[in-house]
């Protein structure tokens, strides 16, 4: 996924646009780039590389303007390159565009049968070249008529010195918000951008466009029909997007992350009651659903397999999951009766919303659990669960990971309250349980020292095995998938009793294993399947509850952290396994808040 933003208004375009990119930076960072209105002419500025590096080059050729578009973006057609680089501009007319344009390459063909030249590799570049040959008088009315020749993922800004006073923006796939201001006008792809500048916003509906001038902002459909939009007022707090003080700002969400469950355990259940009856919780009313399919992709995947898990053992309710990328492509049946919940902490990832909407379309019930309000998956779901982590910058999940969880435990709890599987009492235990969950992670932080050394001890192995039973089971992928990000390393997460049907075949002497061992109730598995890998010379450190005098004896090392049930045991497994992987990348000189190749949100 690409950043894009845009300003009309009273300040100089280009410190605008720039504050805002650095903010989008996580969305994209193989090039960025800015172009302005300035003095009635279209000025160009791109380079290779992120925000910062755009900084440097403005510095020695400042440009003044007061509308402009920019972009930071995340290659998908064309390598990354200047040239590739948006905007893309044809003549006077620049682009800036997130997504893909399903049928660019028919349209490049027609458009080179007509004598347009092409200077980049870009789908992209299509657009700015639709807009001239259709030139209308106006902008809007150009960008109108060209965007009815394009064929899904068309989200983009646009500007032209033939209509130098306005900015045309159109969403057709991925989000974009509009900030109101006072005397000023800002379009992004996120929120995050908008926020130092207002709190007031509009977020544009799937095929809708504005107009932003210096008179104002107006909003149209696709066949040109004027709409009214509500503002709405921003309710994340800007100063947590900051990074204040902390190296990086993936240390400073895990450092989080007990905060975001703590909050996400208070908008849902009293804080203080001793005991909780549906009507406590400010869920929807979902039913009693016979049958509970969860989706999701990346680190929402495993998360959706801890909700199949949870669903079984606290709700007693039949349940499965899929990955969101296949789910259209696989038989085509949607359980009309099933509640489906969908999982993705952005709302944006573009699987995740083909697959909601393909469940939406035929009838069945979706639930959505997110940490951002305004998504497109919170607008389209009969019932948004929100998560409260607040905004997290780095491009790894960790405390949206977390505050997932517990969203899907206390849903879980709820459903098995509302149906009677769970006994009272055994709704005082995790109840109780569930709200001293936020101290028991703050403790399990207090182990970040001793976490670093190991990390700087195993800092050069280029492969990790994380290994659990049971509801460790989708920490160990979760995991896996976090070391590829942050380290650039082989992470595989694997079953424990799976280890010796082959894979213990790559097991040789000093092989890193990090081992959730926090499961009381399967202590004696878990001892003999340490034994069974440490006889074939496995290295391994083991994250244990409680009293692990006897996991130590099975094991090198132990990380200790607060006993809790073993239903819930996966929340004080998280942060471990999380600081142990941001000071791998550390000790590897990663770059840990950006990863290469990836972005916050897969919307392509």
């Amino acid at each position: 996924m690409s950043g894009l933003v845009g300003y009309v208004g009273h300040r100089d375009a280009s410190g605008v646009i720039l504050d805002a990119l650095e903010r989008l930076e996580y969305r994209g960072y193989d090039s960025s780039g800015l172009a302005m209105i300035s003095e009635k002419n279209l000025k160009i500025f791109r380079t290779l590389g992120r925000p910062h590096a755009l900084v440097e080059k403005l510095a020695g050729q400042p440009v003044a303007g007061s509308i402009g578009i920019g972009h930071t973006r995340w290659a998908t057609h064309g390598k990354p390159s200047v040239r590739n680089a948006h905007p893309q501009v044809a003549g006077d007319t620049a682009v800036v565009h997130n997504g893909i344009l399903e049928n660019a390459a028919i349209l490049r063909r027609k458009l080179e049968a007509k004598g347009v030249s092409f200077r980049s590799e870009t789908d992209t570049e299509v657009l700015p070249h639709l807009i001239n040959i259709h030139w209308k008088g106006s902008l809007y009315e150009s960008v109108l008529e060209a965007i009815k020749e394009l064929e899904d993922g068309f989200t983009c800004c646009a500007i032209s010195a033939k209509d130098p006073d306005c900015l045309v923006a159109v969403r057709k796939g991925n989000p974009l918000v509009i900030g109101l201001g006072e005397a000023e006008l800002i379009v992004a792809s996120d929120v995050t951008a908008v926020a130092p500048f207002t709190e007031r916003i509009v977020f544009l509906n799937d095929g809708e466009m504005a107009v932003l001038s210096h008179e104002g902002a107006q909003f149209f459909d696709f066949h040109g029909q004027p709409i009214h939009h509500t503002p709405q007022n921003i309710s994340w707090n800007v100063v947590q997007s900051e990074k204040r003080g902390y190296r990086h700002y993936l240390l400073k969400e895990i450092v989080e992350s007990p905060r975001a469950v703590r909050e996400t355990i208070a908008k849902s259940i009293p804080i203080t009651a001793e005991h909780v009856s549906p009507d406590d919780f400010s869920f929807p009313d979902i039913g009693n659903p016979s049958r509970v399919i969860f989706f999701g992709s990346g680190s929402s995947y495993f998360a959706a397999m801890l909700g199949q898990s949870l669903c079984e053992s606290m709700a007693g309710v039949s349940t499965s999951r899929q990955v969101a990328s296949e789910f259209r492509y696989g038989s085509g049946v949607v359980e009309k009766n099933a509640l489906y919940v969908a999982l993705s902490q952005s709302g944006e990832s573009l699987d995740t919303l083909e697959a909601a909407r393909f469940v939406a379309n035929h009838g069945a019930k979706l639930l959505a659990v997110t940490n951002n309000p305004s998504s497109s998956l919170a607008r389209l779901a009969d019932y948004p669960l929100l998560t409260q982590a607040g905004p997290e910058v780095s491009v790894v999940s960790s405390k949206t990971f977390s505050a997932t969880i517990m969203a899907l435990i206390l849903l879980m709890f709820y459903l098995g309250r509302k149906n009677g599987h769970l006994t009272i009492e055994d709704q005082r235990n995790l109840l109780e349980e569930i709200r001293a969950i936020p101290e028991k992670m703050e403790l399990t932080i207090t182990n970040e020292m001793m976490i670093r050394r190991l990390a700087e001890q195993y800092a050069h192995h280029r492969s990790f095995f994380f290994v659990g039973r049971g509801m460790m089971y989708p920490l160990c992928h979760y995991a896996a998938l976090m070391a590829k990000e942050v380290v650039n390393v082989h992470g595989e997460g694997l079953l424990a009793g799976e280890f010796k049907h082959g894979t213990i075949s790559l097991i040789e002497k000093g092989s890193p294993i990090m081992f959730f061992a926090n499961m009381k109730f399967l202590r004696k598995q878990i001892s003999n399947d340490m034994d069974e890998l440490k006889v074939r010379g496995a290295d391994i450190i083991a994250t244990a509850s409680g009293d692990t005098l006897d996991i130590a004896e099975h094991c090198d090392r132990v990380i200790t952290v607060p006993d809790t049930d073993d239903r819930l045991s996966i929340m004080t497994a998280i942060a471990p396994a999380q600081l142990f992987i941001y000071y791998l990348g550390l000790y590897n000189r990663k770059d840990i808040d950006r990863p290469r190749n990836i972005a916050k949100s897969v919307t392509v």
